[in-house]
């Protein structure tokens, strides 16, 4: 299950940010995700808070929510040779409808911000 360990890395850095000294405690763990990548596409936003959930157990992260925010990516149409920002599961060329081709060069998942509670 490729979710799992994804979900799995999002939980390791998020220890690994954490302070070993501190009693912080993540309440909110904000990713974000490419609008195209296989996560959004293929699961629903329940799924991947679940998978999360599961991977978490048993960490500093348990019990913490899992907020996901969707990023543009750079995409290029090869029918009008339109260049710029696409959004969207399956992006389309806002110039003339076809579909646009995206790049690669942004990471699928970025853990983007963590909100912990001071537990001292």
């Amino acid at each position: 299950m490729h979710e799992l360990h994804l979900m799995k890395q999002v939980v390791k850095a998020v220890e690994t940010g954490l302070d070993d000294t501190s009693k912080a405690r993540p309440i909110l763990v904000r990713i974000k995700l490419r609008p195209w990548s296989h996560l959004m596409v293929e699961h629903d936003l329940s799924t991947l808070r679940a998978t999360f959930q599961l991977a978490a157990r048993g960490t500093r992260a348990e019990g913490a929510e899992l907020e996901v925010v969707e990023f543009a990516g750079e995409a290029w149409c090869p029918r009008c040779q339109w260049d710029g920002t696409a959004q969207g599961e399956a992006p389309l060329c806002p110039r003339c409808g076809g579909p646009a081709l995206t790049g690669q060069e942004a990471p699928e998942l970025v853990v983007h911000e963590l909100v912990v509670e001071d537990t001292t």
